[in-house]
């Protein structure tokens, strides 16, 4: 074997790290937007309330290229793009699934329809083509779905009696997240002075349909962090420098140790 078929074969061996930000989209289509029964000023303050804030600002900037990254460009409240399509999908008993109808207060936002539901999977449906795509170039793909939270956003009955928020919540799924993936997460957030807790207060991560239905052809790897905003945001709600800095090389060192390449 020559020098090259070696290199070839080790970056073939590499994991290839996807970061998966959905809910940080401040676009708001007007063929989805007119749906909207509040003011535009009450709309845009759930919109900053329940989006997932710079989460997209905690990628180490060596993985920041359009191969490694799949934002989604618009409101959550007008597309979730991590919800399920149908009656398997548990926030749809809030009002709020794929195409949002409610805030997390339970204030009716939208006035949803069929056509507008149609309308929204139009983007929905371009947005999982994207995930599909990249999950089908890499032989291994590890996709770290990145997220953030505040307390008053969640819902009450996902709340635990006496126990803390945490500043990472760290989802997990049976089938998809390595135990050695959630330990080397837990040791390294841990490492750098945040509390972690497993599928606390959310649970699971996000798993691309082709994934699911075998077709994608990759060894696959998930795992959800989701960071409460006060873990990287400062008092004003912009990036606190030298937090956002810890996250992102712990971030970086988690990725090495799984035997990413980036």
């Amino acid at each position: 074997m020559n020098e090259n078929n070696k290199k070839t074969r080790g970056a073939e061996d590499c994991w290839f790290p996807v970061f998966h930000v959905p809910h940080d989209g401040a676009a708001f289509p007007e063929e989805l937007f007119r749906s909207a029964c509040v003011p535009r000023e009450v709309f845009a303050a759930y919109h900053e309330a329940m989006r997932d804030k710079d989460a997209g600002a905690l990628i180490p900037r060596s993985c920041r290229t359009d191969e490694t990254v799949c934002a989604f460009a618009i409101s959550r409240l007008l597309c979730d793009v991590e919800r399920f399509i149908g009656p398997e999908e548990t926030m749809e008993r809030y009002g709020m699934g794929y195409c949002y109808e409610k805030a997390f207060d339970g204030t009716v936002i939208k006035r949803v329809t069929e056509e507008l539901r149609k309308n929204t999977r139009t983007y929905y449906d371009a947005h999982h083509e994207r995930v599909n795509r990249l999950c089908g170039r890499h032989r291994r793909v590890l996709l770290i779905d990145l997220h953030s939270y505040t307390g008053g956003i969640v819902p009450k009955d996902q709340l635990r009696a006496g126990q803390t928020l945490p500043d990472l919540c760290l989802g997990v799924d049976e089938q998809y997240t390595p135990p050695a993936l959630a330990r080397r997460a837990l040791g390294a957030f841990r490492g750098i002075g945040l509390t972690v807790a497993v599928n606390y207060p959310y649970s699971g991560c996000y798993v691309p349909e082709t994934v699911m239905r075998g077709e994608a052809g990759c060894e696959f790897a998930g795992i959800m962090l989701e960071f409460r905003r006060s873990a990287y945001l400062d008092e004003t709600g912009g990036l606190d420098g030298k937090k956002t800095d810890r996250i992102r090389e712990a971030l970086r060192r988690l990725l090495l140790a799984w035997g990413c390449a980036f």
